[in-house]
């Protein structure tokens, strides 16, 4: 089977804050409509806390693996798959029907896979949230990847400056 392209896909604020408890400090539709779009079709890689944070409309024409512990795991989608351990899902990731799979967070999971990413989409978010608790590893996003397409600033109808940009992973060349 041919290996899947894995993508992060994140909103970031400029300081690499993703959260605030359970919750994203911003409101920002045209990143929604983004991530929706983005991600239509493909599958998502999310873990416990974020899966039960989505929206139903998030969980339509996707297919979901669930990080989850122990956790129980309510759906009323089949398309749900639940993992009580990431390293299941690692050895599984060549396995899926899928060109693309995406991880959609958070945190922790955020961390553990972006060594593993071969892009990285981010709605960087021109706002510092000081008490953010949940952080995207921006240190190494800029280490391993380089901006391949950048977006311009713009502003969403909630008037929170937004751009969208696309990393590739560096690829080292050897001899």
């Amino acid at each position: 089977m041919k290996k899947c392209k894995l993508i992060a896909i994140a909103a970031v604020s400029v300081d690499g804050v993703i959260g605030i408890g359970d919750n994203i400090p911003w409101r920002i539709p045209e990143d929604f409509k983004h991530f929706r779009d983005t991600t239509m079709g493909n599958m998502l890689i999310v873990g416990y806390n974020t899966y039960k944070t989505l929206p139903p409309k998030a969980l339509e024409g996707r297919e979901y693996m669930v990080v989850c512990g122990d956790n129980p795991v309510v759906s009323h989608f089949d398309k749900i798959y639940r993992f009580k351990k990431l390293d299941t899902i690692l050895n599984l990731i060549d396995e899926v029907e899928f060109n693309k799979v995406f991880i959609g967070g958070g945190a922790m999971l955020y961390e553990s896979m972006i060594d593993l990413c071969d892009e990285c989409i981010i709605t960087w978010v021109n706002k510092n949230y000081p008490n953010g608790d949940k952080r995207f590893p921006i240190d190494k996003l800029f280490a391993n990847f380089v901006a391949y397409e950048m977006g311009n600033w713009q502003k969403s109808k909630n008037d929170i400056l937004y751009k969208i940009v696309k990393y590739r992973k560096i690829v080292e060349l050897n001899g």
